[in-house]
């Protein structure tokens, strides 16, 4: 299914990516983005839009919220169960390889993975969205990447149609030491 945006939705992404990246500005890469890696991934600002166009194309294909991802580093032990797009949408894009990544974090119970693909790199305008897969059947021996510590999920794995939703709880989150915020 291809989502296309328009400028005007493109226009809001880009803002929200580019104040996303401005947030995290001097934050220390995770090991799978740092040192010789780095090299080989795009540029962080164009990684954020990518990422922010894919979940907002999501998000407008199954008309359901997306969460606004722009908070500091510091916050992150509290946001990092939230998913991409309400209520338990992960939204995972092709970069520089044909598969989609899925990490350990993502694995989780009634987590749906949503494989996409920005097509249009120079106006962000036009979004892949190949389907969807439960987290939990992502981790198949033959999917395991060793060197990322991560599953590549091809493409054709993904199914079509609408995914599966979990009923909406109160999203709650944990203060690190025990505390509800």
């Amino acid at each position: 299914m291809i989502v296309s945006l328009s400028k005007e939705e493109v226009r809001a992404c880009a803002d929200i990516a580019l104040n996303r990246w401005m947030m995290k500005w001097g934050s220390i890469d995770r090991p799978n983005y740092a040192n010789e890696n780095k090299r080989k991934l795009e540029s962080e600002v164009t990684a954020n839009i990518r990422t922010i166009v894919a979940e907002y194309a999501v998000s407008k294909l199954y008309k359901l919220p997306m969460v606004f991802p722009f908070y500091p580093n510091s916050e992150h032990a509290f946001r990092k169960n939230f998913p991409d797009v309400l209520p338990c949408l992960e939204v995972k894009t092709v970069r520089t390889r044909k598969n989609i990544p899925v990490f350990p974090k993502d694995i989780r119970e009634d987590v749906v993975i949503i494989g996409s693909k920005v097509l249009d790199d120079d106006y962000y305008s036009d979004v892949e969205v190949y389907g969807w897969i439960m987290a939990e059947e992502c981790v198949r021996p033959e999917w395991k990447d060793p060197d990322e510590n991560s599953w590549r999920i091809p493409p054709e794995a993904f199914k079509t149609g609408t995914p599966p939703l979990k009923e909406m709880s109160v999203l709650v989150a944990k203060d690190p030491r025990g505390a509800n915020v």
